[in-house]
């Protein structure tokens, strides 16, 4: 949507997972998998667990909490993949939202869906 991305971190990486600019301004987004990289030091099965996924979406959120308050004029959002585990937790979206967060569903052929700001 004529973002350029400036710069990304992949897995286990320290930094933004994507930091773009358009327009004079930036967006930050927090993004998160289904299942661990096959190259993880840490993979111990084929996807997350619902307790897992959980967890991942709530450092998600803590993540871009502390963004946010980083980068106050920042667009901020989470992206997941678009999942059928991690979609049981769509319910918390709405909640997201009242806190200025953008979110976003990611098929497995790289078309976003998005949950914008109320």
């Amino acid at each position: 949507n004529g973002w350029e991305i400036k710069c990304y971190c992949k897995g286990q990486q320290h930094g933004y997972d994507i930091f773009a600019e358009k327009d004079g301004q930036t967006l930050v987004v927090e993004a998160k998998g289904a299942k661990a990289a096959d190259n993880s030091p840490t993979k111990k099965r084929a996807c997350f667990s619902n307790t897992q996924i959980e967890v991942h979406f709530g450092k998600a959120i803590i993540q871009i909490l502390k963004i946010k308050q980083k980068c106050p004029n920042a667009i901020v959002a989470i992206a997941h993949p678009d999942d059928k585990d991690i979609r049981k937790l769509e319910y918390i979206v709405p909640y997201l939202n009242q806190l200025g967060i953008i979110h976003y569903w990611v098929s497995s052929n790289w078309e976003v869906e998005e949950n914008p700001c109320s």
